[in-house]
């Protein structure tokens, strides 16, 4: 099989994931926002890009608003999409990096947010597409939780840290997902769900 086949059907089967994901949610997008979605887990899936990751996400911040022109840009929106990877994707890892996942978010929020508001010189194809992933960063980090959910990569060790998100908060959203993973928390006196 060539490169081009499988990374075509990497995109289909992501395609149909994020569409799910989107449904399930009941996240409204547009669709190039949703096409964008498709092409990071793609991306992630068939290259490298893990790498993004390595750094501190401050550190790579730093850089990226200190650098000018496409490597401004290219490095945001880096920073944008790794972001939006661990905080979605990989969410049980914020607490292993010893960061929280709202910090996560604020970080790839404002990286995608500087990629929509560069100027037209600068900025890469369809602005509002960033802007949209600034504006609702947190709904499409559910968005790519949901898709790891529904792609069954999830551990022993994941279905656990989801019990005990649920017992520290209480969340029906935590509670549909346990329930989704065949476990129903016995209910306790000072439940109401």
């Amino acid at each position: 099989m060539s490169e081009v086949e499988a990374c075509t059907d990497v995109r289909t089967y992501f395609r149909e994931q994020v569409s799910e994901a989107l449904r399930n949610l009941e996240v409204r997008t547009a669709e190039p926002t949703e096409h964008y979605l498709v092409n990071l887990l793609a991306g992630y899936s068939v290259s490298d890009r893990i790498q993004d990751m390595s750094e501190p996400f401050v550190g790579q911040l730093a850089k990226a608003l200190n650098s000018n022109g496409p490597t401004r840009t290219q490095r945001l929106r880096s920073l944008g999409d790794a972001a939006l990877f661990v905080s979605g994707f990989l969410s049980d890892s914020c607490d292993r990096r010893g960061v929280t996942q709202v910090y996560v978010i604020s970080i790839g929020a404002r990286a995608y947010g500087e990629v929509g508001r560069l100027p037209a010189t600068a900025a890469p194809a369809q602005p509002d597409v960033f802007i949209e992933l600034a504006d609702r960063f947190a709904a499409f980090a559910r968005v790519l939780d949901e898709v790891r959910e529904q792609t069954a990569m999830c551990s022993d060790g994941d279905v656990l840290r989801l019990y005990e998100r649920w017992l520290a908060k209480r969340s029906p959203r935590v509670l549909r997902r346990l329930h989704r993973r065949g476990v129903t928390p016995a209910r306790s006196d000072g439940d109401s769900n």
